[in-house]
């Protein structure tokens, strides 16, 4: 048997609408809280990687002086990195929530092409001042990129089944 994932019920005992108010059935994802999310959680998650980065350079060049200077060391390093690396992958992360959202709204879907398209705009904007080989390099790099994040977060919030269903049905449309 199958459970509802969100409400955790075998869908059987469910009476009529799954949705609370008539009409919910045709609402499209909310582009601005994706967006929010995916920015804050960027950014959270370029601090910790940027800190963890800056504490393991501290360890590494700190030549052992003082207590006061040892604190002082550490915290600037972690603080360097913390938010150089978070900043870095929110600006990435603005771009690539801003153009998966505009591509949704242009094409009246939300389907995986989204996410590719999303990931090769923010790839070809990322690189886009390196030249033309470097731009396309990047292009393919961000649509390979969107594809990937697409399918780990369906996989996170749908299941395991996720990646096969959608990459199955997104083949049959070109056929």
């Amino acid at each position: 048997y199958q459970q509802h994932l969100a409400l955790n019920i075998k869908p059987e005992h469910l009476e009529g609408s799954q949705y609370v108010f008539e009409g919910d059935e045709k609402k499209k994802t909310v582009y601005v809280r994706n967006m929010f999310f995916g920015i804050g959680t960027s950014y959270l998650s370029g601090l910790v990687v940027g800190g963890t980065w800056g504490l393991w350079e501290h360890m590494r060049t700190f030549d052992g002086s003082s207590q006061v200077l040892r604190k002082n060391h550490m915290l600037n390093s972690i603080t360097k990195r913390g938010t150089f690396v978070g900043n870095s992958v929110a600006v990435l992360a603005v771009l690539y929530t801003a153009s998966t959202g505009i591509l949704g709204k242009l094409r009246d879907k939300d389907d995986i092409w989204n996410d590719v398209g999303g990931g090769a705009v923010t790839g070809g904007i990322y690189k886009s001042t390196k030249g033309v080989a470097t731009f396309s390099k990047f292009l393919g790099i961000g649509a390979i990129g969107g594809l990937l994040l697409n399918i780990f977060n369906g996989t996170y919030q749908q299941g395991s089944h996720y990646a096969k269903d959608v990459l199955t049905d997104t083949y049959e449309d070109f056929i």
